[in-house]
């Protein structure tokens, strides 16, 4: 482990001080305040001029160098709070507390709590920059945006009249290489079916079926890693019921959020006595069916199904057959792969949660998509489904797509620097998930964007460290970089 001292020798210095400098300010999201005033404390003491909007954003604006004062200004930008875990056995207060920085020469950590590399890295080159004088660079505006972390709601609030710049470079990625140039803009969908209860009367057998431990994931990034959705499954579990037995459902849900593909599911079913071995015998093979087919998608999930009593309430027949219809035949998944970045997914859409409450089937979902046109495309596809089975539709939390732009100087700029640098291709991409970018596109008019940075593992958790040699290399780059932005 290396001592605090040599930690003062970690180079590039002046990237490492700041990180330290801004490790010893509690700066979780909803809690930017002191971060944002020390940002407004540094440009104050460099003569440099800053601003401040309303929800808490900070731009602190730096001349061009000798030979770049008329350039076009570019945007650094990055965001101010990080997410704050901690490990159960950790005294720190995340809210008051600095942060305990390790090394042990390759990586950097904190002790049992999140390091805060999302995104501190990308604060401190900003600030090394800014405070260096013999680093060629065109005008800067450095935005620092607050809360990213709950909902990108400074880059949703953010004063656009604050900015001049039409590049800017998003300092918030966490794989060396990758130049993201395209995020996905989303919308959340709720959509409700009318059902009946059952007047039916006999004597019922009742079985809860449950799905636990399936992989699930996060619906954007995880949506092509082909993990079984544990409504469809379920879905799926009932029509193979109904091949041989006729029964109701008396309750059903499954799912937490609209953007987490579903890990659980369970409903609750009751039939005549003479349908009893049917039933058990159309969930056992089922499960067979389902190990051997998705060993390697879902090696921990399972299906059992456990007598129970009976909750009093049943769907009738149409009902019963219109909750696993809408079930199975709801859009669900990859719905469009991208026609400019091979392998990376366009639109999609996620039944994140279901459940059947009093006379009412509820469905959350979360519709992806990195243009606009295809997220109306899988909005008009899912209102049409709904409206067929005589369901209502409800859109909320929209929020824009940072579209791919076949014409990116910035790009082609940033791409060569790469390859004069590290003399290989870097990989451009885009992310299927929400990134400031979508939200600064429709903020900052034609603008060219691109987003990169260092590798930083296992973000968000206790675990995550930053690599040392990659924040070295990517400070060359970025200097590279700025240098040829005349």
């Amino acid at each position: 482990m290396i001592t605090s001292n040599e930690l003062d020798r970690l180079q590039p210095e002046s990237v490492f001080r700041f990180f330290r400098i801004i490790s010893q300010i509690p700066r979780g999201s909803a809690n930017t305040e002191k971060i944002a005033e020390y940002c407004l404390d540094f440009a104050q003491e460099r003569n440099l001029r800053s601003a401040r909007d309303t929800y808490g954003n900070v731009v602190i604006y730096s001349d061009g160098t000798d030979g770049y004062e008329n350039c076009e200004p570019i945007i650094l930008q990055a965001h101010l709070d990080m997410v704050c875990e901690k490990d159960p056995q950790s005294a720190v207060n995340m809210k008051t507390d600095s942060i305990k920085l390790c090394c042990d020469g390759k990586y950097m950590w904190a002790d049992g709590t999140t390091l805060g590399g999302d995104d501190g890295i990308g604060v401190t080159y900003i600030l090394a920059l800014l405070d260096s004088n013999d680093i060629p660079h065109p005008p800067i505006e450095a935005l620092f945006t607050a809360d990213e972390e709950i909902g990108l709601l400074g880059a949703c609030n953010l004063d656009p009249s604050l900015l001049s710049g039409r590049r800017l470079i998003n300092i918030d990625s966490e794989k060396e290489g990758i130049l993201t140039v395209s995020c996905a803009g989303g919308v959340r969908a709720f959509v409700t079916f009318p059902l009946v209860f059952s007047k039916e009367t006999f004597e019922k057998c009742c079985v809860e079926i449950t799905l636990e431990d399936f992989a699930g994931g996060h619906s954007g990034v995880d949506i092509d890693k082909n993990h079984k959705n544990a409504l469809k499954v379920l879905a799926q579990i009932l029509e193979e019921i109904s091949m041989d037995a006729e029964y109701r459902i008396c309750s059903l849900a499954g799912g937490s959020r609209e953007n987490i593909i579903p890990k659980q599911a369970s409903a609750v079913i009751c039939f005549e006595k003479k349908y009893s071995e049917s039933v058990l015998n159309a969930i056992q093979n089922f499960n067979i069916k389902i190990r051997t087919e998705c060993a390697l998608s879902e090696p921990d999930g399972y299906i059992k199904a456990v007598p129970c009593n009976f909750p009093d309430k049943m769907y009738d027949k149409d009902s019963t057959e219109k909750i696993v219809f809408s079930l199975l035949h709801v859009p669900d998944g990859i719905i469009a792969m991208s026609p400019d970045m091979p392998g990376m997914v366009q639109s999609s859409l996620n039944l994140g949660c279901a459940s059947a409450e009093n006379e009412i089937l509820k469905f959350g979902l979360l519709i992806r998509s990195n243009t606009s046109e295809g997220k109306r495309l899988v909005v008009h596809k899912l209102t049409s489904f709904s409206q067929y089975l005589g369901g209502k539709t409800k859109l909320a939390a929209d929020y824009p797509e940072w579209e791919y732009r076949a014409d990116s100087p910035l790009r082609d700029i940033m791409k060569n620097v790469y390859k004069d640098i590290y003399n290989e291709e870097p990989q451009v991409s885009g992310i299927h998930a929400g990134l400031e970018c979508g939200i600064l596109s429709g903020k900052i008019n034609d603008a060219d964007m691109v987003s990169f940075g260092p590798d930083i593992e296992n973000v968000h958790t206790t675990s995550e460290r930053m690599n040392i040699e990659s924040v070295q290399r990517c400070w060359e780059y970025l200097k590279a970089v700025l240098k040829k932005l005349k």
